[in-house]
């Protein structure tokens, strides 16, 4: 008789989402940092819309933004990009996307989907949300200012919580240092900051 086989564990697929405008160094820190804690095979950059409220001319367009991921990470053998959710027609929500990349890459990967403390503690105020948490697929990083201490106990049972080092960089800092004509070295990858003063990105409010 033949004994069965043990069931081998996936390798593991990180899914890091953002509007990354731009991507900057505390993105890819943060990044390394989920890989190596979580054990992670790849790291997948998941480019996000803007939500529609924000001023466009004071960002850029998803084009630009993804070349910029593109750049930040290609010497990285562990990071991929992706623009599933702006390519796709109608609202993206995140329960979807998740199904979505389950499915792309469900065959060769654990999906894990990373998101803030912030978004956390408002995710009974996402489409689906028990959807979201029965998948046990989501993973916090702690955020400046938001006590994980507050998450409903439903929530704190279905999910993962990592810490990645507190980084003091703002995609936001960034482009009103562009504005005001301000150093970003160090704050960004130097292929993404010689992108952003060769497209002139971020020069206006």
């Amino acid at each position: 008789m033949t004994e069965p086989r043990s069931k081998k564990r996936l390798p593991r697929l990180g899914v890091l989402g953002g509007t990354f405008d731009p991507i900057h160094n505390g993105h890819l820190i943060v990044a390394e940092a989920l890989r190596e804690k979580l054990d992670l095979a790849q790291v997948l950059f998941l480019l996000s819309a803007h939500p529609p409220h924000k001023n466009a001319s004071a960002v850029a367009s998803w084009q630009d933004r993804l070349q910029m991921i593109k750049l930040a990470v290609k010497e990285n053998p562990h990071f991929q990009t992706s623009d599933v959710e702006i390519t796709r027609d109608g609202p993206s929500y995140t329960v979807e996307t998740l199904e979505l990349l389950q499915g792309r890459y469900g065959q060769r990967y654990r999906v894990l989907f990373v998101v803030g403390a912030d978004s956390i503690l408002e995710i009974f105020t996402w489409h689906q949300p028990e959807r979201l948490l029965a998948s046990r697929s989501l993973v916090v990083v702690p955020r400046p200012g938001y006590d994980l201490n507050d998450m409903d106990p439903q929530v704190a049972a279905n999910v993962t919580v990592v810490q990645t080092p507190a980084i003091e960089i703002s995609s936001s800092d960034i482009r009103q240092r562009v504005r005001e004509g301000r150093t970003i070295r160090y704050l960004v990858p130097q292929e993404v900051a010689t992108y952003i003063r060769q497209r002139l990105l971020y020069q206006r409010l």
